[in-house]
């Protein structure tokens, strides 16, 4: 699925690649869009493990996590599968409100945790907390799309950590 996308991916490719049978794969899930649900919830389970790992390990206060995470969301929905199968394939397979379910608890709960710390410091108004992390949600998202798509992804990458960053610097200013 990662490398064909979901509807040129076949059941028989996936027995196939997985070594066993259809109906193995049947007393499993209950049809492709039900694996590929369980494939969309173990990629974000990944990510949560390694943005929480990765976050707290370069982060030295509080105010930091929101742009180290914004970074390393940036990197993960850049990768090539992580690309495909959450945000290409994501939303056009499992729906859209069922695909910004599966993701808010780790994107927005990190975005939002991040902007709290930008609260605790007087640096943001409480009330901006939700809709900035719905637009930084949008922005994150939207840019490792483009990564994902872009001739020359690491030059993309750049500009776009760029613009994650002068958009997380304005957050801050804006009180």
């Amino acid at each position: 699925m990662a490398a064909q996308g979901f509807a040129a991916t076949g059941t028989e490719d996936i027995v196939r690649a997985a070594g066993i049978t259809r109906g193995a794969l049947y007393y499993q899930f209950e049809d492709k869009g039900d694996l590929f649900r369980a494939v969309c919830e173990d990629q974000i389970r990944r990510i949560a493990m390694r943005l929480s790992d990765e976050t707290m390990e370069r982060a030295s206060c509080g105010e930091e996590e929101l742009e180290i995470g914004a970074q390393l969301l940036l990197d993960y929905f850049a990768e090539p599968a992580i690309c495909r199968i959450l945000l290409v394939d994501g939303p056009a397979v499992l729906g859209t409100e069922a695909w910004r379910a599966l993701l808010q608890p780790v994107v927005f709960g990190l975005l939002s945790h991040g902007l709290e710390h930008l609260v605790e410091v007087g640096q943001l108004d409480p009330i901006q907390v939700d809709p900035l992390a719905h637009l930084l949600f949008g922005s994150i998202t939207q840019a490792g799309l483009a990564i994902g798509s872009a001739d020359d992804p690491k030059q993309a990458r750049e500009v776009y950590s760029r613009a994650i960053s002068e958009l997380l610097t304005g957050i801050g200013r804006a009180r």
